[in-house]
């Protein structure tokens, strides 16, 4: 799946980058990508960098959300270590090797092993990785904010094996600090919303995106809870609100409508 491998190697480059220093101990930093040949079947991509490094013990932490080695205070302007758990689960989805050498104050190796694009056979090489219909949203960005970390993971690999490139986070403060950190060329182009947040609602969430990034950006809204009160609220704000659990499907479907023509036009 080229969606997803794409952002399994862009997510382990912006680690890569967040954590080398420019300069540390008088050398200057560097991140470095390189693909090798396993055997006759595998190629192995890997990023390369010679940061701050990791220690031992803490490697079978850092594919877990919201672990950053360097972060204990969880500091958010540091970050939020979802990169590397969202990079786990779709190695795991895929059945992608993903492996980590590091060592503190010596930097890190963090690779993934794909198979060799030479044994896919040549009638499938153009096959679109799109089943049943669904609907292509490459290129499309959609933020999602929803502090159940598990469903925000997993939506958020769904939609990025349709090619939605994708900035998660637990509050509308997470999610505007990301788009700031990548730089983002355009987007975001949707905005999705757990209704019931931690520290504020999703209508809420939604109105600070859209004042840091773009007021007409389209967004709906998701909750368990359909009390009258809460149905009211959203009325009013004239946004939609989806039950849950929401299916793949109708996200797909509702993201379909509102892709900008400029990305459908461009492929």
């Amino acid at each position: 799946d080229r969606h997803a491998l794409d952002r399994i190697v862009r997510n382990m480059v912006i680690n890569a980058v967040r954590y080398t220093p420019s300069e540390q101990r008088g050398t200057k930093g560097h991140v470095l990508v390189s693909c090798q040949r396993r055997g006759s079947s595998r190629v192995k991509i890997s990023v390369w960098d010679n940061g701050i490094g990791i220690p031992e013990d803490r490697l079978n932490d850092i594919f877990k959300s919201y672990v950053q080695v360097d972060n204990p205070e969880r500091n958010r302007e540091k970050g939020f270590g979802l990169g590397l758990s969202i990079v786990q689960g779709l190695a795991d989805l895929l059945g992608h090797e993903l492996d980590v050498d590091s060592a503190p104050g010596r930097g890190s190796r963090f690779s993934v092993t794909v198979p060799f694009v030479g044994l896919i056979p040549p009638e499938l090489h153009e096959v679109q990785t799109v089943e049943n219909g669904d609907p292509d949203l490459t290129n499309m960005v959609v933020a999602i904010i929803e502090d159940d970390s598990d469903l925000r993971i997993e939506i958020s690999m769904r939609l990025i094996e349709h090619g939605c490139y994708v900035v998660a986070g637990e509050s509308s403060h997470d999610v505007i600090e990301q788009l700031r950190m990548e730089a983002l060329a355009s987007g975001p182009h949707f905005i999705l919303s757990d209704y019931r947040l931690e520290h504020e609602d999703g209508v809420v969430a939604i109105a600070a995106v859209r004042a840091a990034t773009d007021a007409s950006i389209p967004a709906i809204l998701w909750s368990g809870d359909t009390s009258s009160a809460v149905l009211k609220k959203v009325a009013v704000s004239g946004m939609k609100l989806l039950s849950k659990p929401v299916s793949e499907q109708t996200l797909l479907n509702i993201l379909a409508k509102h892709k900008p023509k400029a990305l459908t036009e461009g492929g």
